[in-house]
């Protein structure tokens, strides 16, 4: 197949490959030839991957088209290059009568991202900001641990204290309007929205709708009782 049918692409290759910086390449494979198991790079924008045009198909790609066919494959973790964590999504590109003409092919280094995560994560545990003995006192004297890993159940826990202090053995629905709003603000003012899952996870405790939790929300803001922005 010509490569003038993957021209309209190429523009397309320098934007995405251009959006993401140095840790990200875009790639324009043409398929011709796939049916030898053959296909090579006519655009190439980044140099994470080491492409450049006239590379052959990597064989990460000529194994997936052989398993799987022309299907396309978004953000999955691709080690096939050595060295490297690969966030790669590959979308098949065909031509007007259906034929499979190319692939453009995008790879983001995420090494560096989780390098980061792991350095937050060893930031953040309980053991990097007391000793053993402090937190054993502490464990003794009945105060609670979580680790960056069990951020639900912190969050669980917080919102169960909550509900309990404020609302007791009464039922929330049998709360007036003005009581509720109240309590959801509190909790928005304390930031618990801006943690994924909240809101699901208050919806599931006080038995409502997640919608009605929406309506709240956006109720107290509109009236400027302050907090701002959910994660669900």
């Amino acid at each position: 197949m010509p490569h003038h049918e993957l021209e309209q692409y190429t523009r397309l290759v320098q934007m995405l490959g251009t959006q993401f910086g140095d840790s990200c390449d875009a790639i324009l494979y043409s398929l011709e030839g796939i049916e030898q198991r053959q296909g090579t790079a006519v655009a190439v924008r980044g140099t994470t991957a080491g492409a450049k045009p006239g590379t052959p198909l990597p064989a990460f790609l000529l194994e997936h088209i052989q398993n799987q066919g022309f299907k396309d494959i978004y953000g999955f973790i691709n080690k096939s290059l050595s060295g490297l964590v690969l966030r790669t999504s590959v979308q098949f590109l065909f031509s007007s009568d259906q034929r499979p003409i190319g692939c453009l092919c995008i790879h983001h280094n995420i090494v560096h991202i989780k390098m980061i995560t792991s350095f937050l994560e060893e930031l953040t545990r309980p053991s990097n900001l007391e000793d053993e003995d402090e937190q054993e006192e502490n464990r003794a004297a009945g105060e609670k641990f979580y680790s960056a890993s069990d951020i639900q159940g912190f969050l669980n826990s917080i919102i169960s204290e909550f509900i309990v202090e404020r609302v007791g053995d009464a039922n929330f629905s049998s709360l007036e309007k003005s009581d509720k709003l109240a309590l959801i603000a509190e909790l928005d003012q304390r930031g618990v929205f801006l943690v994924k899952g909240a809101v699901n996870m208050i919806a599931r405790r006080i038995n409502v709708s997640k919608f009605s939790i929406y309506n709240y929300l956006d109720e107290i803001r509109t009236d400027g009782y302050g907090g701002g922005g959910y994660k669900d």
